[in-house]
């Protein structure tokens, strides 16, 4: 199944917490990041992140299974509260 048709599918997150897995892709070394997922399109995502600010344009890899990992574009980091963000993730590819 390439890209666009996973797309099609019901993604996953945790069934008991609803947090989504990502990653930074600083070069040679990944920052393991938790969000709670707010919504969800075959474009894109936007969800609620707790910790620094993420610049706009940073990538991200979203490990959705053991198996499955999304690689994707931050396109907007939202400042709700101090250190808590809304993240609007584009998917790469």
């Amino acid at each position: 199944m390439n890209n666009k048709e996973r797309r099609g599918h019901l993604r996953y997150k945790d069934p008991e917490s609803g947090s989504l897995r990502l990653s930074m892709q600083d070069g040679e070394s990944d920052r393991p990041l938790t969000a709670m997922m707010l919504n969800e399109s075959r474009n894109g995502l936007a969800c609620v992140y707790v910790g620094p600010t993420i610049e706009p344009g940073s990538a991200l890899l979203w490990q959705e299974t053991e198996e499955i990992a999304t690689p994707c574009t931050v396109m907007r980091c939202e400042r709700l509260h101090d250190g808590v963000y809304l993240l609007a993730l584009s998917i790469a590819g």
